[in-house]
């Protein structure tokens, strides 16, 4: 089965700094795949949730799944909203 945006795989290549990371498939292209790992709000709360993207060859990854739930970018602190 062919890899597909929100996708999830995991980095299979040793060698690679984020091995062995499962990450969220963001765009596919002829030579791999752009993907992203979600990252946490910091205990503290000082630093917001994000995503940290890298780029993978091919050989470099295996699809293990599926994501349920994709998160969107969150509103900036500045928006206002409720109480604003």
């Amino acid at each position: 089965m062919p890899i597909a945006v929100h996708d999830i795989v995991q980095i299979t290549d040793a060698t690679h700094a984020w091995f062995p990371c499962l990450l969220v498939v963001s765009e596919v292209k002829s030579w791999g795949v752009q993907a992203w790992a979600f990252v946490p709000r910091s205990n503290d709360g000082r630093t917001p949730p994000g995503q940290a993207y890298t780029r993978l060859r091919w050989e470099q990854v295996e699809q293990v799944g599926t994501a349920v739930i994709i998160p969107g970018p969150e509103p900036p602190e500045d928006a206002g909203g409720p109480g604003a």
